[in-house]
């Protein structure tokens, strides 16, 4: 018995050690951009490096906000990630919700399609999207934006909530049929409602993806004033001289907000993720 003890230990030692050097190597960047966004610019250029500042300060973030007008660039990629997640999720659920309650001929070939959308990489559709936004004149739009990071977003949407609503029992809709309720009036005071975390998990996956997109806004964005964050940080780069501090200080102001919103969406994450699976 204490031998087998002695191993279990072992083994748990093993494992949470293993698990805090994974971390650790993962979020070595993290640390890093942290670090180098509160030194000044003379121990940015020093050579060896120094992992931590000597004299740290907070003057590069209001330096970057200044000088590379993130206050415009924040508002724009909040428009977008917010007007993304409130279209995804809005088609989302109901594509969602006629693929759980309605049987189709093809039902099982039109999901696998749906699933097949997310299995292209995003740079294969770059051209075609420019060539279908110019002819509508949705080139240097925020429109134009939303609209391709809805297509993107939208499979995993309506799988995701296929899901959600599947696992909710008809008998429920059928009651309130009974009591009256149009079908319409059963799915948004019944469905909806019972189906909270996995709509804020799938909100959350169309902001994040929206909010960190970098490829897209850079090709289908041309003016200044309409820029994403990401597109910002990275036209922030001299020819000739990067201000790193400046630039690590842009980047921690940009991945705070998701974050933030990661940590209190997180049980929402895992348990719609999981809850949504349920069911095929």
């Amino acid at each position: 018995m204490f031998s087998s003890r002695k191993k279990r230990i072992k083994r748990a030692v093993f494992v949470h050690t293993s698990l805090i050097i994974l971390a650790f190597v993962i979020l070595l960047p993290v640390i890093w951009m942290v670090l180098t966004s509160l030194k000044p610019t003379v121990e940015t250029l020093r050579f060896p490096p120094r992992f931590m500042p000597e004299n740290p300060s907070f003057q590069n973030y209001l330096a970057a906000w200044r000088n590379m007008r993130l206050g415009t660039y924040f508002i724009n990629s909040l428009y977008v990630a917010l007007m993304t997640t409130l279209v995804a999720v809005f088609f989302g659920c109901m594509g969602g919700y006629a693929l759980a309650r309605f049987r189709m001929k093809g039902e099982k070939l039109y999901l696998m399609f749906i699933l097949a959308t997310r299995m292209f990489p995003a740079v294969v559709f770059l051209i075609p999207f420019f060539i279908v936004m110019r002819n509508l004149r949705l080139i240097d739009t925020f429109s134009g934006l939303i609209v391709s990071y809805t297509v993107f977003s939208l499979p995993f949407s309506i799988w995701l909530l296929r899901g959600f609503f599947r696992n909710i029992p008809t008998e429920l809709e059928e009651a309130a049929r009974i009591d009256g309720c149009t079908r319409l009036r059963a799915f948004t005071k019944i469905i909806l409602p019972l189906s909270a975390p996995g709509i804020a998990a799938t909100a959350v996956f169309c902001f994040i993806m929206a909010w960190n997109e970098f490829m897209f806004a850079n090709t289908l964005i041309m003016s200044d004033a309409k820029r994403m964050l990401t597109v910002a940080l990275v036209a922030s780069i001299d020819d000739f001289v990067v201000r790193w501090n400046e630039l690590m200080a842009g980047g921690m102001i940009t991945t705070v907000p998701v974050i933030v919103f990661y940590i209190f969406m997180q049980k929402y994450i895992t348990g719609g993720l999981t809850e949504g699976s349920v069911k095929g």
